[in-house]
């Protein structure tokens, strides 16, 4: 069922090329519930922010297509919410699509170090390098913490998107 959905989600994101849903990608689904009461989640997002008319519009489309479909609507059960949202601050990075959108934000990581355990680092990302051939990577400046005596840091330091555990963007006061 919930791979139905994502099938669903994805032709109707797919096929809203010149319209409200423009832009937008899938990020996850999740379903809960029994059939009496079920709650279907849908994350999405866009490269420059998802705008709520884009929720709205892939909302709608989703909920036409599966009461259009008797055997879907059955699975899921008529008595369904259905929500359409993006992520929100302080929500972990869980496709790598997301790194774009974050690009000079600051960025709380979690990453397996060259010693093999995870380390932390805070910092804003700087770059983005997303690729099918090569590895993927992101660049990260991390927050200046000024000591006495020591030269702020200038360069970023690189992290392959396969050492990271956790990225989540962080709020800048």
């Amino acid at each position: 069922m919930q791979e139905r959905i994502r099938n669903c989600v994805s032709r109707i994101i797919a096929e809203s090329a010149g319209t409200r849903g423009e832009g937008a990608y899938l990020i996850d689904i999740k379903v809960k519930g029994k059939a009496s009461a079920r709650k279907i989640e849908i994350l999405m997002d866009a490269d420059i922010g998802i705008r709520i008319h884009q929720c709205a519009y892939v909302s709608r489309r989703v909920r036409e297509q599966i009461e259009g479909d008797d055997e879907l609507l059955e699975q899921i059960g008529e008595n369904f919410d259905l929500i359409v949202s993006s992520p929100g601050l302080g929500e972990p990075i869980i496709i790598p699509r997301q790194y774009i959108r974050h690009i000079g934000k600051l960025l709380q990581v979690t990453f397996i170090g060259a010693d093999g355990e995870p380390e932390e680092l805070a910092g804003h990302l700087q770059d983005v390098s997303l690729s099918e051939e090569s590895e993927s990577k992101i660049v990260i400046m991390p927050k200046m913490t000024k000591k006495k005596g020591q030269p702020a840091k200038t360069e970023g330091i690189t992290l392959y998107l396969n050492q990271v555990i956790r990225a989540v963007p962080e709020a800048e006061l």
